[in-house]
C-alpha cells in the first residue's frame, strides 16, 4: 500500500513539474514574440523635402559600402535605414548641383529629418 501511494505521489510531482515547466516555457516564447513584433514595427531612417521638388532624380543614403537609393516624389523622400552614420546625396537633375549631406545619424526607431535641401543651378 505504501509503494502504491509513493508512486501515486511521485506521479503527481512529475506531472506538476512539466506542468510549470509548460507553462514557463509559453511565457517565454510569448515574451520573446512580442518583443520581436514590438522591435519590427520600429522604423528607422532618413527623410527630407528638396527645393524645387522636380530637381531631383535620386537621393542615396551611404553608409559604408552600403547604399540605399530611392526616387523623390514631390520633392520629398524616407529612406528606411539601419542605425548609424550616412552619407546623403542628393542626384539632380540639370542644371542643378548635386548636395552632399554628411554625419546624418539614424538612431533605432527614430526617422532623423534633414530638413529642407535647397538645389542651386
Amino acid at each position: 500500500m505504501i509503494s502504491s501511494q509513493s508512486e501515486s505521489l511521485s506521479l503527481t510531482t512529475i506531472n506538476l513539474f512539466i506542468m510549470k515547466t509548460t507553462w514557463v516555457l509559453v511565457a517565454v516564447i510569448s515574451i520573446v514574440s512580442v518583443l520581436h513584433a514590438f522591435k519590427a514595427v520600429q522604423t528607422s531612417g532618413i527623410s527630407g523635402r528638396i527645393t524645387p521638388a522636380d530637381a531631383a532624380q535620386m537621393v542615396w543614403a551611404i553608409q559604408g559600402s552600403d547604399s540605399l537609393r530611392l526616387v523623390p516624389a514631390g520633392g520629398t523622400f524616407m529612406i528606411e535605414a539601419r542605425p548609424g552614420l550616412y552619407k546623403v546625396i542628393v542626384d539632380a537633375r540639370e542644371p542643378f548641383k548635386d548636395v552632399l549631406l554628411e554625419n546624418i545619424e539614424v538612431t533605432t526607431g527614430k526617422t532623423t529629418d534633414v530638413g529642407e535641401i535647397k538645389l542651386t543651378q
